[in-house]
């Protein structure tokens, strides 16, 4: 993912290639 990637353009069945937590587990900071 690049950065500067908005929240809302990750999809929804997005895991994290580190630790393989998808994108519920993330909290967005503004």
């Amino acid at each position: 993912m690049e950065a500067g990637t908005r929240w809302e353009d990750i999809p929804e069945d997005w895991v994290c290639p580190e630790c393989g937590a998808t994108k519920k587990a993330f909290t967005l900071i503004k």
